[in-house]
């Protein structure tokens, strides 16, 4: 405070977690709540629940945030000051706040925050629970928050540039997206995208309604050419933007064509399906069946994670397959990149960051 005095987090809170500060109170176990070893984010979460930030923080696979607090009954400290002050920390790029309700007055000063931090293209990624009677009452039992009304709240918000999160998935993948692309570029909407099956194709053209598919250039196209000849591809495969290069492209093939694809002067951002039952592909972790080994530097998975380290273009995977494949899509995250288990999803949250980022941040990190 400006007189010097004392300032109180909480009550009914779990306390913060701070990584500059070198401190954690959570009073949940590590081997719980392991952030060690993690990717750095540059992100911060304020919510007004304990229990719902390490649950979620939970789901945020190795990220780990620069700043996790909870603030309870906020009796002294509100979210609008938290905001605030962590705006002050250039290591901090996005900000996720989960709030059941504004105290009297720090509604207002939590839009005016946020709308400077939209204009720095720092994006605030608000999850406003409360919504309905119900869940208001519930809201007044938990944190004894007063809801107010959501659509003001939303309208609000929105105007100011926050990006407001429909629901509790939505919120956790936009938070993971936007930290995960943030050293990326986003220099438009023109999106290129391969797979190696032909549903996933067709559903890119009907859920892509933020993005514009362009055609590829001539040296691309050639370029592509070559690599289906040598996999005796190039009679079978038309070659346009989404290309299906089938599921008998093996894994270097496979990463040349995305590659190729990323590449494009006409391509601002991708997206990489990889439906994972081809035999050609290797796709699952050592096994006692078979010889494939995700882990391998040649595979397909091991490729996907180079090219994320080496492309300056924002893109997303997608792994669109049961649970047997799911240390696939775990090795993908693990490895910074952006993956969804279906191309409708990913494009509809892509398209929110890109959006965003184009009117904000003008595409650059």
């Amino acid at each position: 405070q400006d007189d010097g005095g004392a300032v109180i987090n909480g009550a009914n809170c779990l306390g913060i977690r701070s990584v500059p500060g070198r401190y954690d109170t959570l009073f949940i176990p590590r081997h719980k709540l392991c952030f060690e070893g993690g990717l750095p984010a540059p992100l911060a979460v304020i919510s007004k629940s304990g229990a719902f930030a390490v649950a979620w923080a939970s789901r945020l696979g190795n990220l780990d945030p620069r700043y996790l607090v909870t603030m309870g009954n906020q009796v002294d400290l509100t979210v609008a000051d938290y905001l605030e002050r962590l705006a002050y920390d250039p290591g901090v790029r996005v900000f996720a706040c989960y709030v059941e309700g504004f105290r009297p007055g720090d509604g207002e000063r939590f839009v005016r925050v946020a709308s400077r931090l939209a204009d720095q293209g720092r994006p605030v990624i608000l999850y406003r629970s409360g919504r309905t009677a119900a869940g208001a009452r519930a809201s007044a039992s938990h944190t004894a928050s007063i809801a107010g009304d959501y659509d003001v709240c939303r309208a609000l918000a929105t105007t100011a540039g926050v990006v407001v999160a429909e629901g509790l998935a939505d919120f956790a993948d936009l938070t993971r997206m936007f930290c995960l692309l943030a050293d990326k570029r986003v220099d438009g909407l023109r999106l290129g995208a391969v797979s190696n099956a032909g549903f996933e194709c067709v559903a890119v053209a009907d859920h892509a309604l933020d993005f514009t598919l362009p055609e590829f250039t001539e040296a691309t196209r050639l370029q592509l050419i070559d690599v289906l000849d040598a996999a005796r591809l190039a009679s079978i495969v038309s070659v346009r933007n989404q290309l299906d290069v089938t599921p008998t492209l093996d894994d270097a093939g496979f990463d040349e064509c995305a590659r190729a694809v990323l590449g494009d002067t006409r391509v601002d951002v991708g997206l990489i399906g990889c439906v994972p039952l081809s035999g050609a592909l290797t796709t699952l972790p050592a096994g006692d069946e078979h010889e494939e080994d995700i882990a391998a530097e040649t595979s397909v998975v091991a490729r996907m994670a180079a090219l994320h380290r080496s492309s300056r273009k924002a893109w997303v995977a997608v792994v669109d397959a049961g649970r047997l494949f799911d240390p696939m899509a775990a090795a993908l995250q693990e490895a910074g990149v952006p993956t969804f288990r279906n191309a409708d999803r990913a494009l509809r949250i892509f398209g929110r960051v890109c959006r965003w980022r184009m009117e904000y941040a003008t595409g650059r990190p």
